[in-house]
């Protein structure tokens, strides 16, 4: 239970009451979690359970549900409508009519509203800790669709944390030469293990190297050094989120002379879910590389610490 910032507690909490139940099996720690534990957040208002990447196996569904006791499944925390402008004008990870569960999974069981099984709730192979990652890879191939990547493309990733990591892994397994910034050494010796290029330090030596750069960080001085280092015609994308009422300073000659797109993305939509779901199943092997630590929810306030102090890339919470 999230008791308010810095405090997380076990509690004992009602069974659900929803007819479709699912027995948890592992919930990833997420940027969104780690904020709330730390600074607090609009979306939860405590006491409540966190935690939306996570994967289980069925523990009770009517006859005519779709699904049968003991399949394994993961779930995407939310769908989009299809129906409002957002969906319709192709920017449905924008949709202001998402459909959420309304129950975080750092816990045992979570129920699951019946007409919500066929629009977030996907058969796995397995049950495999690796599907926890799924949400956060569709959030990661949601940003790369953003990017204006082509046959000679060299990406930057600046941050070497969780999501940093996803998008590394993810143009290493698509054949995209990647190089990753990473300042902490510990972060950096790990990716370098997997065959990705690390630096300690951003290549502000190297005007031009990179025609695609992502800001995986939530320092918006970098967006702006970025923009300046980014090829001619190159694109750099905000990827980690900045208050709301933070400005950035951005070089109009970059825009403008050099015709550099700078570009955001918030979120998944399904089809991102779907992807991702899929590349998991191709792929999980190396996606798995991006999980530091199993732990009980009873070591869930020593994993958030873990994490506050960049001393892990995911945690899986398992009931």
């Amino acid at each position: 239970m999230y008791l308010g910032i810095g405090e997380l507690a076990l509690q004992d909490v009602k069974d659900p009451s929803k007819p479709f139940i699912l027995r948890v099996a592992g919930c990833g720690i997420c940027g969104t979690d780690l904020k709330a534990y730390l600074k607090g957040h609009h979306m939860f208002t405590p006491p409540t359970i966190l935690g939306h990447e996570f994967y289980g196996t069925v523990e009770r569904a009517p006859d005519d549900c779709g699904f049968k006791t003991g399949e394994a499944v993961v779930v995407a925390p939310y769908v989009e409508c299809g129906e409002c402008k957002a969906c319709k004008s192709g920017a449905p990870s924008l949709c202001k009519n998402k459909a959420y569960l309304q129950q975080g999974a750092f816990c045992e069981y979570v129920g699951i509203p019946l007409d919500y099984l066929q629009k977030g709730v996907f058969r796995i192979a397995d049950a495999d800790d690796v599907y926890t990652l799924v949400e956060p890879l569709a959030c990661v191939l949601n940003g790369i669709s953003h990017l204006r990547l082509h046959p000679a493309s060299r990406v930057l990733v600046v941050g070497g944390g969780p999501m940093g990591a996803l998008f590394a892994l993810v143009f290493k397994e698509k054949g995209v030469p990647v190089t990753v910034v990473e300042p902490a050494e510990a972060r950096r010796k790990a990716i370098s293990a997997w065959g990705i290029d690390t630096r300690e330090n951003g290549p502000s030596e190297a005007n031009g190297e990179y025609d695609n750069i992502i800001i995986a960080v939530n320092k918006k001085e970098l967006v702006s050094e970025y923009v300046r280092h980014v090829a001619d015609g190159g694109s750099v994308l905000i990827f980690s989120g900045l208050p709301k009422d933070e400005l950035v300073m951005i070089d109009a000659f970059s825009i403008h002379y050099r015709e550099v797109t700078l570009a955001g993305s918030f979120g998944y939509a399904i089809p991102h879910f779907k992807e991702a779901l899929s590349m998991i199943e191709r792929h999980g092997s190396e996606f798995s590389r991006i999980i530091s630590q199993r732990v009980g929810l009873e070591e869930g306030p020593s994993a958030f610490k873990l994490l506050a102090a960049g001393d892990a890339f995911k945690i899986v919470l398992k009931p």
